[in-house]
């Protein structure tokens, strides 16, 4: 179901529970004003109009935060930072505000005024205050929603400072604080039962308004303090920043350089925090290879980290030698490092339900001299990225010319980037009869930042330094998505079968399935692809 009937309904339900609420207050001015006899009369009436404004209620309360889901998704944090995000917390408080007028009159005051009970005339005076509350916030609520149709949702909202030292994750808490959470969250449920043991057994005993209220709101407070801190963590003035810096091959590159001159020595040199240092170190550097911490974190947090370090860690700042675009391109390998962990999974087999990973896009030029992206091909072809070594990818090479008709009759390009610099001779021999595109200028870019996603499942390469295969064939769906994978050296029988090479590109243009593109940075939620072209930097290798 859309946003559109979902908001439709939300107005048809207000409509119908306000018109209800007005029916219901004229009916409590004058109920309660009769005889004991007909109050008896209008008071079952009464409760039973109660009943239905609560029903109401809810289901306007429950279908208005359905149809505001995609106002906040997935940018939940700009609800606390923006006008209309304010406007949307505060509807929601004068919901719960009428909510609990709505619960009050129904199991306090309306019991006390059928029993006759002590106290009577003063739960008359507060269901007629209360109901007629209901109804001013009523129209306030109208208002708000009306201020709010004319507002930008929150998800559009760019946070470049966060105010607050805290946000609240639930991934994080529960996967990396489990039992403070756990302890915290069953706490929080045994006060909420409680809570409501009290509600009852205030009604059976006929406590005091007082006490009948006053207990369960107090331990409702209570499981609040206790079980919403248990999801929160430390935030900072960057945490929701947007990356400036685009998930591209030059960014991941030139960041690879920085990480091999001034991390290694702690952090290693694949990143897991196992460098030569860090058994020295008070606190050992996470690994950042093969732990979920690039999900676990927003880019912001992590250029926050670089930028002013860790306290009570070794984690220096780099803030004073590092540009903001370096730091920014820092957030990206560490993104690129984690994506190409989780791409070991991935196999010359094109899956059903593939995991759909975004690599690196790059600007490049073609030794025609053509000018393009890798992100050009998107919505038009797939695309066989070959990184090649020269003379070891000869036969492949003299295969894939003879392929490329065929590939191209399937809607699929291939394009070959040379892992090492070309002399003008090599450059001649791959290029003789060549009905692709081979890179020429920013090659080594795309070869180093691609050599992230060089692991498999049976060979993970994660001792010492690694090794980068001196051949890798990537297959790219017509998003840009990387969906298969072949490496001659790990994967015997693969793409060397021009069969087996039809088959997965088959299997991907049969998939009927229509994908968002891949966005243009690291905190959109499937990964960037913008090209930094003219970073332009003499780059010695790095093996991570």
């Amino acid at each position: 179901m859309t946003s559109v009937p979902l908001n439709t309904i939300h107005f048809i339900l207000a409509g119908i529970w306000v018109g209800g609420l007005l029916a219901f207050l004229v009916a409590v001015f004058s109920a309660t004003g009769q005889s004991a006899k007909k109050q008896w009369l209008s008071i079952g009436t009464l409760g039973l109009l109660s009943a239905t404004e609560l029903l109401l209620l809810v289901s306007v309360l429950v279908v208005g935060l359905m149809a505001a889901h995609p106002m906040v998704h997935p940018m939940y944090a700009a609800v606390f930072v923006t006008e209309s995000g304010r406007v949307l917390i505060t509807k929601f408080m004068l919901v719960l505000i009428v909510l609990t007028i709505g619960l009050l009159a129904h199991f306090v005051w309306l019991p006390a005024l059928r029993r006759r009970a002590e106290g009577a005339s003063g739960a008359r005076l507060m269901l007629r205050i209360g109901v007629s509350i209901q109804m001013v916030l009523a129209l306030a609520l109208g208002m708000a929603g009306g201020k709010l149709s004319h507002m930008h949702p929150p998800n559009h909202a760019v946070i470049n400072d966060w105010p607050y030292s805290f946000r609240f994750s639930i991934d994080n808490t529960w996967g990396m604080s489990m039992q403070d959470t756990i302890i915290r969250v069953w706490v929080a449920v045994a006060l909420v039962i409680l809570a409501a043991g009290a509600i009852m057994l205030g009604q059976r005993l006929g406590w005091k308004s007082k006490l009948r209220v006053g207990v369960p709101v107090a331990l409702i407070v209570g499981a609040l303090g206790v079980g919403v801190p248990g999801f929160t963590i430390p935030a900072f003035q960057e945490t929701y920043r947007p990356t400036p810096v685009a998930f591209n091959a030059s960014s991941v590159a030139h960041a690879m350089q920085l990480f091999s001159e001034n991390c290694v020595p702690c952090h290693g040199p694949q990143a897991k925090g196992d460098g030569v240092l860090a058994k020295t170190l008070p606190t050992k550097p996470v690994n950042l290879l093969m732990e979920p911490h690039a999900n676990m974190h927003t880019p912001g947090d992590f250029f926050h980290w670089v930028t002013n370090g860790i306290p009570g860690t070794a984690m220096p700042a780099w803030g004073e030698k590092f540009s903001d675009e370096e730091r920014w391109s820092i957030v990206n390998l560490i993104h690129a490092i984690s994506r190409g962990y989780q791409a070991r999974i991935v196999n010359p087999r094109v899956f059903p339900d593939p995991m759909y990973l975004a690599p690196p896009n790059f600007s490049y030029v073609a030794h025609d001299g053509t000018n393009s992206q890798l992100k050009y091909f998107r919505e038009e072809k797939n695309v066989l990225l070959v990184i090649f070594s020269w003379p070891e990818s000869r036969e492949r090479i003299d295969q894939l010319k003879g392929l490329a008709a065929d590939l191209k009759s399937r809607e699929t390009e291939i394009l070959l980037v040379p892992k090492n610099p070309l002399n003008p001779q090599d450059l001649d021999a791959v290029t003789k009869d060549a009905p692709f595109s081979v890179v020429t200028e920013g090659a080594e870019n795309v070869a180093r930042a691609y050599s992230l996603f060089r692991r498999t499942i049976r060979n993970p390469d994660i001792i010492g330094e690694g090794s980068v295969p001196a051949h890798m064939e990537f297959l790219l769906d017509r998003y840009g998505y990387l969906c298969a994978r072949w490496i001659p050296s790990l994967e015997k029988d693969g793409w060397d079968d021009a069969n087996v090479l039809t088959q997965q590109i088959d299997a991907l243009n049969k998939d009927k399935t229509v994908l968002p593109l891949p966005g243009e940075y690291v905190h959109e939620p499937i990964g960037g692809d913008m090209d930094m072209s003219n970073m332009n930097h003499d780059m010695s290798d790095m093996k991570m």
